[in-house]
């Protein structure tokens, strides 16, 4: 009933005489006046049952009617729905009888036949008092909808007095008896705001001057005129809305009017009315379900069975790093799905959201070392774009985390994939310059995989090709060529020599050098010294 947005105001028409009544309706320029007619009665009973479902602003009714008169049509109007403009109607022989009425709550009255000018005189005090109204009105919305971020926030208990005045502003505007205490409340989010309003071009570049998170907001507060109700806004991508009742399927229709709602917008609905102090206890819970299960199910939810929702909980340890570098270094992108599937969708860690921000950013740290180490293109890739790290902090959801860093390793494979051969150089390398420092323990091709995150068969295949060599023969040749150095220049007995470049057994270290240089280590150290004589 209440204009939130324009200057027309609404008018039912009641009269028993079909002739004033047509004329009234059909003759009257009340566009001029900045009003509508939105339904016409020839009796109380009729009006009374149009002006409960319309609620219109202003009532122009005949005082003398047949089933129910326009006195105590007035009465019930005034008891009800005391904001609607009254103006009665009366012939000249009723001019007594409709000054009592006026005592009932009407504002004026216009004598039959209707005189022109003094309609318009009489519709222009009606439009000021609508208008005096609709501003006090909406004075009375902000205040209460301050008070109801007081209640949510300290707990209804302590302030009950606030919760009564709330309570009334709600009937009052939603044209519930006055002892009515209960409501539907529809709690509707923005998810991933701080991250879209911050980032606006990561996730959209809408055409025009209004960003993803701006159109969200317009959409939002546009849904009074979808569905009757209050909205208030609690925070930054957070509102309240309270109305008579709440139909999951109203909703729904409503926010997936919009593609970008349908993604982002999130609603949790009450399934049954409950008074505000009830709901302000309940209020907690309610925030904290949405926020978990926007963290583990992602954004654009809607639920009305949220109270016997749980979150479900991390009970499996993350998957190991190694195994993620080991897919991104093979190109294995069937694995890294299965990878971040395990990560990401496992549920909640006992940190909850930040817990895996955390762990997110140990991984990424992890990969990128161990991928772009020697890979200066991709080194470069991730310097351009070093708001990586701050994104990943704003979002509240792993499924966007998820994403995320599905598009960062997806890039880091594409590089990968662009220049396979210096890669593998690259990994060859590193993996003899280990064999180099780490000669005279324990090598083996596991080991050596484990150690640059890739299979033992991708290992053993991408060292052939580079080398010309197996891994064992190369391991041989670097402890054999070290052999031959302590066999020149120090006296250590031959057992020693062997357990330093990493045999066990001296007679199997024998038989090895035999076979590489055709004599025995004791051989070799006479005719190293031979020569260093001669």
């Amino acid at each position: 009933m209440i204009m939130q947005g324009g200057s027309m105001y609404t008018i039912i028409l009641v009269d028993d005489e079909r002739l004033t009544l047509d004329t009234l309706a059909n003759y009257i320029d009340w566009e001029q006046m900045s009003c509508r007619v939105i339904a016409t009665a020839s009796n109380g009973r009729d009006a009374w049952s149009k002006i409960e479902s319309l609620q219109p602003d202003i009532l122009i009714t005949d005082v003398k009617m047949p089933v129910m008169d326009g006195i105590e049509l007035c009465k019930q109007v005034h008891t009800r729905f005391p904001n609607i403009q009254i103006v009665f109607l009366s012939g000249y022989n009723e001019f007594e009888y409709a000054c009592a009425a006026l005592q009932h709550g009407a504002c004026g009255y216009l004598l039959k036949p209707i005189d022109h000018e003094e309609l318009a005189a009489t519709m222009r005090m009606v439009r000021q008092r609508c208008e005096e109204q609709k501003n006090r009105f909406n004075s009375t919305l902000l205040t209460s909808g301050e008070y109801l971020r007081e209640l949510l926030q300290i707990g209804g208990n302590l302030l009950s007095g606030l919760a009564d005045e709330v309570t009334a502003v709600y009937n009052h505007y939603l044209h519930l008896p006055a002892d009515n205490k209960t409501f539907h409340f529809v709690f509707i989010s923005i998810d991933e705001y701080t991250l879209l309003a911050e980032n606006p071009l990561v996730f959209d570049a809408p055409s025009g001057d209004f960003s993803t998170v701006e159109r969200l907001e317009f959409f939002i507060a546009g849904l009074s005129s979808h569905s009757p109700g209050v909205l208030t806004k609690l925070r930054d991508g957070q509102w309240l809305f309270v109305t008579k009742e709440s139909d999951r399927t109203v909703f729904t229709h409503w926010r997936d009017q919009s593609a970008n709602a349908q993604r982002w917008i999130s609603l949790f609905l009450t399934d049954h009315p409950q008074t505000l102090l009830s709901f302000t206890k309940q209020w907690p819970k309610m925030l904290q379900t949405r926020n978990q299960l926007v963290a583990i199910h992602g954004t654009g939810l809607i639920h009305d069975n949220w109270e016997n929702m749980h979150a479900i909980l991390r009970k499996e340890p993350f998957p190991r790093t190694e195994h993620l570098i080991a897919a991104v270094q093979q190109n294995r992108r069937d694995q890294v799905e299965e990878w971040l599937h395990d990560f990401f969708d496992g549920g909640l860690p006992p940190g909850n959201i930040s817990q895996v921000f955390v762990d997110s950013v140990s991984v990424f740290n992890a990969v990128l070392s161990a991928v772009a180490a020697n890979n200066r293109p991709l080194q470069e890739i991730f310097e351009s774009d070093s708001k990586f790290l701050e994104r990943l902090s704003l979002m509240e959801s792993m499924q966007s985390m998820k994403t995320h860093m599905r598009q960062l390793l997806s890039i880091m494979m594409d590089e990968l994939e662009a220049s396979p051969v210096d890669r593998h150089i690259e990994i060859v390398n590193e993996v003899c310059d280990i064999i180099q420092k780490n000669y005279g323990g324990v090598i083996s091709i596991d080991v050596l995989a484990e150690l640059i995150y890739l299979s033992p068969n991708y290992l053993r295949t991408i060292f052939k090709d580079v080398t010309g060599k197996t891994l064992l023969e190369y391991v041989t040749q670097i402890r054999m060529d070290h052999a031959c150095l302590m066999l020149q220049e120090t006296n250590h007995r031959i057992h020693e020599v062997a357990k330093q470049v990493g045999y066990e057994s001296p007679s199997y270290f024998g038989s090895v050098f035999f076979k590489r240089t055709g004599l025995t280590p004791n051989q070799y150290r006479t005719h190293a010294k031979k020569r260093q004589r001669t």
